[in-house]
């Protein structure tokens, strides 16, 4: 399997699927990623197959996901019988799990406060580390960079509505952005 940073091309647009209205439109993108942030279990069996016919890898945010568990036997399922490439998710477990059925993993972080940055450290410490931190919001993504000294790759999120904003964030070291922003795909 292809790890996430050998995906992620410097200045990465990662179309944020948020309808899944607005899938035919993230396929057609650069982005060797999709992030999809809707729907349910039932969509995946349809969903992969096409993402796959478009060359691209779908990331699925497991605490969104309708029908399914971001817990152990969830997780186990959606590996098993290949609904996805890779997960997002906030709770640690499910991304140590992710890792350990060989899907790719992106730690999403809502950067709120110095304790948020504690428990992304305290996580770091426990466990391997993901293939992704995925940082919310965007504007803290280089606070992150800055603070917690890691070589995986980083992706803002959130809050990004102008391109001039992308580019800062590309200036200042991020690897990738997520939005749902589909003028900035």
């Amino acid at each position: 399997m292809n790890s996430l940073c050998n995906l992620i091309k410097k200045n990465t647009i990662i179309p944020a699927v948020r309808n899944l209205e607005d899938l035919d439109d993230a396929l057609k993108t650069e982005s060797p990623i999709i992030f999809l942030l809707t729907g349910s279990i039932l969509i995946l069996e349809d969903v992969m197959p096409i993402v796959k016919q478009f060359n691209k890898k779908l990331f699925i945010n497991i605490d969104l996901l309708e029908g399914i568990a971001s817990d152990k036997k969830g997780i186990e399922y959606l590996a098993r019988k290949q609904l996805c490439d890779g997960i997002i998710s906030t709770k640690n477990n499910a991304i140590k799990t992710a890792m350990q059925e060989n899907l790719m993993a992106v730690q999403r972080v809502f950067l709120i406060d110095s304790n948020s940055l504690k428990s992304v450290v305290n996580f770091l410490e426990k466990t391997s580390q993901p293939d992704a931190f995925e940082i919310l919001p965007a504007i803290a993504a280089p606070y992150f960079l800055e603070n917690i000294g890691t070589k995986v790759c980083l992706i803002a999120g959130g809050l990004i509505s102008k391109e001039e904003e992308v580019l800062e964030l590309f200036k200042n070291g991020i690897h990738a952005i997520s939005t749902s922003a589909k003028d900035l795909w």
